[in-house]
């Protein structure tokens, strides 16, 4: 994740979308994984502008990220 972020923020310009990767800086050296977890899945507008620019992609397969998708509904 961390290396994801660093490639993210070569690419990524203006704000709120800096300021986003610092903040998932944050949560993810702290390993808040309940806050991680309401970014990633929470309908604010908050988490959908945090998601805008997620470290996560990548992490897992299109197959093992329908699988967990299928698992959460």
């Amino acid at each position: 994740m961390l290396s994801n972020l660093e490639r993210l923020r070569e690419g990524t310009r203006g704000q709120p979308h800096l300021r986003n990767l610092d903040r998932w800086q944050q949560l993810i050296e702290e390993g808040d994984l309940s806050r991680l977890r309401r970014v990633m899945t929470g309908l604010d507008t908050d988490s959908v502008e945090m998601r805008e620019v997620s470290p996560m992609r990548g992490l897992l397969t299109q197959t093992e990220r329908s699988d967990v998708l299928g698992l959460a509904s």
